[in-house]
């Protein structure tokens, strides 16, 4: 379903403007990134586990690719985005995550929908706030109402990998925006925002000493202990069986530099195990050529990403929730959001907008203003 529906749409599309495809064949970002799997599919040649590789290559691109490709070619067509529905199904799926979810025997302690996994859970419900934060024209019941039920939901599956990618994620985007604010003088900070933000660290500092001890109670009896304690780390049978096999990845690329075990290689005792992290990944089983190729496509994506507040946040997180959980295959978000990015990117590029000396970039998330003696400047949002 997830290849018949959108080849079919695509079909249509194609039919109905046949120069839909164009930019698809001529963006550079999508011919970084089909270089990079082309060597990854080469590289399944030589992997010890050819079955495994080839698996993760049919997950990456029925997860990934195929719907990443859709949104490029109907953005292309209809020129216009919003993140409402988006941000609808965030909403609604939290909400069912919360209502329906269940506490198995296999993840303990951790709020999962029947039959799914805790991780994966909270990547959506996280990826749900960080579009409800950041996304522009969303109305502001349904940002709160998204912002509310997700972190809770989110937290709810004891996730720490997901939870530490949001934090860090959306935190780096608002500094950014600060930060280009502050340069081109366009900060300014009215004494009620500051007596605001006073008031809520003074109220937090004081909640947070006056329950101190049943915070204590509640964080060293879940997950997120591990976060704040180093005793409590080394003894996390989860950190210790991810450490060993990321140890092995590190053996086999030391042993395998340049092309790597192949696409999975890291078919250790027999097992479908991996280091649960992509960059251990990608350098073990493609070595430094694939490694190559990956970070080229990646920080030519993340380049495309700024010009959207939305998919910056969103595209960091992704990439930060790889390097703790999931393989090859099932890390495919962050190509999804790499994808969506190319085609909500303007077709000039930022020197062309500068030789014109005209301010008429503008992207869901990012607005870049460049004229004779102007800066640039950041703003957040969700329309072309």
């Amino acid at each position: 379903m997830l290849l018949a529906v959108p080849m079919f749409l695509l079909v249509v599309a194609f039919l109905d403007k046949p120069k839909l495809g164009d930019g698809l064949f001529t963006n550079k970002g999508l011919k970084l990134w089909l270089i990079f799997l082309l060597y990854s599919v080469i590289s399944v040649n030589w992997a010890y586990n050819d079955d495994f590789g080839i698996f993760k290559l049919q997950i990456i691109s029925i997860h990934g690719i195929i719907p990443g490709i859709f949104t490029f070619i109907i953005y292309r067509m209809y020129k216009t985005f919003t993140w409402t529905p988006v941000v609808l199904f965030g909403l609604g799926y939290s909400i069912i995550h919360h209502l329906f979810g269940e506490f198995p025997a296999e993840y303990p302690g951790r709020l999962t929908l029947p039959g799914g996994n805790p991780i994966y859970d909270a990547r959506i419900l996280f990826a749900a706030v960080t579009i409800a934060i950041w996304g522009k024209r969303i109305p502001l019941v349904l940002r709160l109402a998204t912002i509310t039920f997700g972190i809770m939901s989110g937290i709810a599956t004891q996730s720490r990998g997901p939870l530490m990618a949001l934090l860090v994620a959306n935190a780096c985007v608002l500094l950014m925006v600060l930060f280009i604010k502050y340069m081109n003088k366009k900060l300014h900070i009215n004494n009620w925002v500051k007596f605001g933000v006073l008031a809520l660290v003074l109220v937090g500092a004081f909640a947070a000493w006056h329950y101190n001890d049943q915070l204590q109670e509640v964080i060293g009896t879940s997950r997120f202990a591990v976060l704040v304690s180093q005793d409590e780390l080394v003894g996390d049978a989860n950190y210790v069986g991810r450490k060993y096999l990321q140890k092995e990845a590190l053996d086999q690329f030391i042993a395998h530099p340049f092309f790597g075990t192949g696409l999975g290689g890291n078919d250790i005792m027999g097992n479908y195990n991996y280091p649960h992290n992509i960059v251990l990944e990608i350098a073990s089983q493609l070595g430094l050529v694939g490694m190559a190729l990956w970070l080229i496509a990646l920080l030519y994506s993340c380049f495309i990403a700024r010009h959207s507040g939305v998919l910056l946040a969103l595209f960091i997180q992704s990439v930060i929730s790889a390097m703790f959980s999931g393989d090859f295959g099932y890390n495919y978000e962050y190509i999804l959001i790499a994808i969506t990015a190319l085609a909500l990117a303007p077709k000039q590029n930022v020197k062309d907008v500068e030789q014109n000396g005209k301010d008429h970039l503008h992207t869901d998330g990012i607005r870049l203003r460049r004229s004779r003696g102007a800066g640039r400047s950041i703003g957040n949002g969700a329309s072309t």
